[in-house]
């Protein structure tokens, strides 16, 4: 992550390699625009004459030698003829960090936080710019061989702010804003790894690896699963010579006598299908299966910077879904760790059978809540396309305080009903409960599945990232791979919750 500093610096006077200045609402102008105008004699505005598309949203002006601005470069860029929201300001950020980067500049000054944002203070937007910076320039490139070194690095990005700000304040929002990148960077690298390379054990690893005094992290491996009884989980496994692995997460921020938060995780490693094969087409994308776990460990890691005093429990089940030799079957009878038999009448649909053992585990640590998060069903690409996740639960409550978190994140989740009757299609006719309640409303009957395993009193909202967790369409803060979804609306939910 590059290096982001608040700095308060008038533009004229700024010495960055580049000044970014924006032209807010059409052919109006923000404060230090108009500085730069005001002493080089017009030129802003004579640039927005000579381009009439220069005021549209996300285009950019790079212009040398401005007179009496001591910068070489002042970089003019477009907002549109509306109010921005915060959404737009992170994303104008990303695309002008990523300009910034293909034209080999090493330093800047942005003065972005100047322009006027709907309902935002400056906080806010210092989050959302510093966010869009960071995000924006993401990439995963570990496994290329060939380096660029001649290409000039962006190092270092200054946010500027007036004299009459409150520097306190803003860096405590920088803060924050590191705080939520970091996170979600986690959550994308996991996800972005091949298959071959984030495997059960090195999901465990990585929880493992997040260092914090608060924090207590432990990995059962297949004998301890074994022991405690995770029977879904075990069976799904035993197609993959890779061992599984359930991962328990406890940080402690609050008091002893405050309740916790529980976050469940899908972390399928890669997933074949099992004997029930996917398609060959995009099945490589399918190490995206664990993006559900890797958003649990990205918000942990959140939570940890920003010292959130909240109580916070984690669990992910975590294995490969392959075809091998002792691969559970289409027909097959298994049991659960609440005791619930499943029929399987598709071993593709397994990602909420290792979820039915994670939620139950969950549940009898009577948490305050819980919220899951999988990779679940193609159903919702289809129903709610790569714009948000699908957001179902059994807690009118706990789904609202999800759904403003999510729109005010720009991490945007959708609420969908779960009406009882949807509930008789996966009753079964040999066991308690099957698999798969077939095509019709794929993306509830498979909430309804995890709804058994959840004690009725507890609050539980799932979050179907099927759609979101790569490739995520609508924002520039979102490149291709793995997005991170679900880790800024839920520690946008998890601030309010401890508010």
């Amino acid at each position: 992550m590059i290096d982001i500093k608040i700095n308060a610096e008038t533009a004229i006077l700024c010495d960055r390699d580049v000044v970014v200045i924006a032209l807010a609402n059409g052919d109006q102008k923000t404060i230090s625009a108009q500085h730069i105008d005001d002493v080089s004699q017009g030129a802003v505005h004579r640039y927005q004459e000579l381009d009439q598309t220069l005021n549209q949203f996300g285009r950019f002006q790079t212009v040398c030698g401005m007179s009496h601005v001591q910068s070489q470069r002042v970089m003019l860029v477009g907002t549109g003829d509306k109010p921005l929201t915060l959404n737009q300001l992170k994303t104008l950020a990303a695309k002008v960090a990523r300009h910034l980067q293909d034209i080999g500049v090493a330093n800047a000054s942005m003065y972005l936080t100047e322009l006027s944002v709907l309902g935002a203070n400056l906080a806010d937007k210092i989050n959302a710019v510093a966010q869009g910076v960071w995000l924006g320039l993401y990439d995963f490139k570990r496994y290329q061989t060939k380096k660029n070194e001649s290409k000039v690095s962006l190092a270092c990005i200054n946010l500027a702010i007036t004299l009459d700000d409150d520097q306190k304040q803003a860096q405590s929002a920088l803060d924050k804003a590191k705080a939520i990148a970091s996170g979600i960077i986690l959550a994308r690298n996991l996800g972005n790894e091949p298959g071959n390379v984030c495997t059960p054990t090195y999901l465990g690893e990585q929880a493992l690896a997040l260092n914090h005094p608060n924090l207590q992290v432990d990995v059962w491996d297949k004998a301890t699963i074994e022991k405690q009884g995770l029977r879904g989980l075990l069976a799904v496994s035993q197609g993959s010579p890779e061992e599984p692995r359930f991962i328990v997460l406890n940080y402690q921020g609050g008091s002893i006598e405050q309740d916790s938060v529980a976050l469940v995780g899908k972390g399928l490693t890669f997933d074949s299908g099992g004997i029930s094969i996917k398609p060959s087409a995009a099945m490589d994308e399918m190490k995206f299966d664990m993006c559900g776990s890797a958003a649990v460990l990205g918000v942990f890691k959140a939570v940890c910077a920003m010292n959130l005093p909240i109580n916070l429990k984690g669990f992910i089940s975590s294995t490969e879904n392959m075809p091998g030799t002792s691969a559970y079957k289409p027909g097959d009878i298994i049991a659960s760790y609440k005791g619930v038999t499943i029929e399987v009448l598709n071993t593709d649909a397994e990602g909420r059978i290792i979820l039915a053992d994670a939620l139950a585990y969950a549940s009898e640590q009577k948490p305050s809540c819980i919220i899951d998060y999988a990779t679940l069903t193609g159903a919702c690409v289809i129903a709610l396309g790569a714009q948000a996740s699908g957001l179902m639960g059994n807690d009118q409550a706990l789904i609202d305080q999800i759904h403003a978190a999510s729109m005010s994140s720009g991490d945007r989740a959708w609420p969908m009903p779960m009406f009882e009757e949807y509930q008789e299609q996966i009753d079964s006719q040999i066991a308690d409960i099957k698999n798969t309640g077939g095509r019709e409303a794929g993306t509830i009957t498979a909430a309804c599945f995890l709804s058994r395993f959840v004690d009725e009193d507890t609050p539980w909202a799932h979050l179907d990232i099927a759609g979101t967790a790569w490739d995520m369409k609508g924002s520039d803060v979102c490149v291709s791979g793995a997005t991170g979804a679900g880790v800024a609306l839920t520690v946008s939910f998890l601030e309010a919750y401890a508010a």
